[in-house]
C-alpha cells in the first residue's frame, strides 16, 4: 500500500509541479503526517524533491529532474477497464491505490489544456457511495480476491452464514459481480461440488493457495448470474406469498398513501367510507400498523386481529379510570 502511494506522490509532482502536503493528501487520500513521512523516505531513497516555502511553496522535483512514469501497464488498464463499468474499490485498499495511480498516468498523457479539463472535472463531481445512516462496512478482502480471480489461483476462506455459522471452503474464483457496492464472488466450491455465489462482506478470513485451476470454457459470468438472479427472485416471491395475511378494514376517509407497499387486493368505496383488503404479510405487522390507525378505522376481518384492537383498546381505556 505505501509504495503505491509513494509511486502516486512522484507521478503527482512530475505531472503537476509544485504541490502542498494537503492536496497530496487529499488526492492520495491519506493525513499529511504520512505524506511528510513519505517525501522523507522518497528524499533518503535519492529522489530529488525539494521544499518550496511561502504561501504557494510545497513540494517538487528538482529542476530539469523528469521521470518516466506515464507509461500505462497492463494492471492500469485493467483498474481504469473496472472503473468504467462502475466496480470502484474501498478506500484505503491497494486497488484503490493503484486506480489512483493509472488515473494519474493517463492524465499526464494528454495536451495541457485537456489536463486542466480533467483536473477540473475530478474536483467538481464526487460519488459518495456511504450510506447516509450507519457505516460502510469496509472489506479487507478484495485485493486478494482480485488477484486470485486474475490469476486463476485457489482460495481458503472461512464464510459466515446468514444463521452465524462459519465454514472452512476451498473454492476456485471464477469472477466477481458488483451489485449496489457489494461484491460478490462466484466460484466452483470444492465441498459442495457446484459453483455458488459467496458475499464478500462475509468472507472473514481468506488465504489464497498455490494451486492454480481452469475456469470451464462453457462458463459465462454474466450468463450465470443473471440466472442466479432470477432464481432468487422466483424463491423470494414465493416466500412472501406463503407468509400472506389478509385483512378487510374499513375506512372513514381515504389513506391509500399510508398502506404503500402492501398489495391491495380489492378497494370498495360505500357511501362515504373505504373497504380495503389487504395483505399485511403476518398478524404482528398488521396490529403494529392498525393500532397506530385504530382511531380512523375498523377492521372486519379476521376476527383475531379485531379482537387483539378491541383488548388493547380496552386496556389503555382501564388505565384512564373510563
Amino acid at each position: 500500500m505505501r509504495l503505491h502511494r509513494l509511486l502516486g506522490i512522484i507521478m503527482l509532482l512530475d505531472s503537476r509541479g509544485i504541490m502542498n502536503a494537503r492536496n497530496l493528501a487529499k488526492i492520495l487520500e491519506a493525513s499529511e503526517r504520512t505524506i511528510y513521512r513519505d517525501i522523507d523516505i522518497l528524499c533518503e531513497a535519492g529522489i530529488p524533491i525539494m521544499s518550496i516555502s511561502g504561501p504557494n511553496g510545497g513540494y517538487s522535483f528538482m529542476e530539469n529532474y523528469k521521470i518516466n512514469s506515464n507509461v500505462l501497464q497492463g494492471g492500469d488498464i485493467i483498474n481504469l477497464l473496472l472503473s468504467s463499468m462502475g466496480i470502484t474499490p474501498d478506500k484505503n485498499t491497494e486497488m484503490s491505490q493503484q486506480l489512483k495511480n493509472a488515473l494519474i498516468k493517463l492524465e499526464n498523457t494528454v495536451s495541457e489544456d485537456h489536463r486542466e479539463e480533467i483536473v477540473k472535472a475530478k474536483e467538481r463531481f464526487f460519488i459518495d457511495s456511504d450510506p447516509w445512516w450507519g457505516k460502510k462496512i469496509q472489506n479487507e478482502n478484495l485485493d486478494l480476491i482480485k488477484k486470485s480471480v486474475l490469476n486463476l489461483k485457489k482460495l481458503k476462506v472461512y464464510y459466515k452464514k446468514y444463521a452465524g455459522e462459519t465454514l472452512e471452503r476451498i473454492i476456485r474464483p471464477y469472477g466477481v459481480v458488483v451489485k449496489s457496492y457489494q461484491w460478490y464472488v462466484i466460484a466452483f466450491c470444492e465441498v459442495r461440488k457446484e459453483i455458488r455465489i459467496f458475499k464478500c462482506s462475509r468472507i472473514e478470513n481468506i488465504e489464497v493457495l498455490k494451486e492454480n485451476f481452469a475456469i470451464p470454457k462453457d462458463f459465462n459470468l454474466e450468463e450465470f448470474w443473471a440466472k442466479s438472479k432470477q432464481q432468487f427472485i422466483k424463491n423470494s416471491s414465493f416466500e412472501i406469498k406463503s407468509n400472506s395475511y389478509v385483512v378487510k378494514i374499513k375506512f372513514h376517509e381515504d389513506i391509500k398513501q399510508l398502506l404503500e407497499g402492501f398489495h391491495i387486493n380489492s378497494i370498495i368505496k360505500v357511501e362515504d367510507k373505504w373497504i380495503y383488503e389487504v395483505d399485511m404479510l403476518s398478524f404482528e405487522t398488521a396490529c403494529n400498523l392498525l393500532f397506530s390507525l385504530s382511531d380512523r378505522t375498523e377492521i372486519l376481518e379476521p376476527i383475531e386481529l379485531r379482537n387483539y384492537i378491541i383488548t388493547k383498546a380496552n386496556k389503555i381505556l382501564s388505565f384512564y379510570n373510563v
